[in-house]
């Protein structure tokens, strides 16, 4: 059996970087899983802190979402 040639692919979301062979790139969804060239290592999905968990959504009415904007300046005076 030949060596198949292998390569390291990412996930968008979680960032999550694994090595796969030429057939398995060819079945994944390339929206998803993007190939990466350079110096990397493999690391496990639990080990990866970005992503959408990263980052928990602030409740509604809690406040917290207050500090993402900026407040409107007061209307100047006449």
């Amino acid at each position: 059996m030949s060596d198949a040639k292998t390569m390291f692919v990412r996930h968008v979301q979680t960032g999550q970087i694994k090595k796969v062979t030429e057939e398995q790139r060819a079945t994944q969804d390339k929206n998803y899983w993007v190939r990466v060239t350079g110096d990397v290592e493999e690391t496990k999905p639990a080990d990866v802190a970005t992503g959408p968990d990263a980052t928990p959504e602030p409740a509604e009415g809690d406040g917290s979402a207050d500090n993402k904007t900026t407040s409107k300046p007061p209307a100047p005076k006449k």
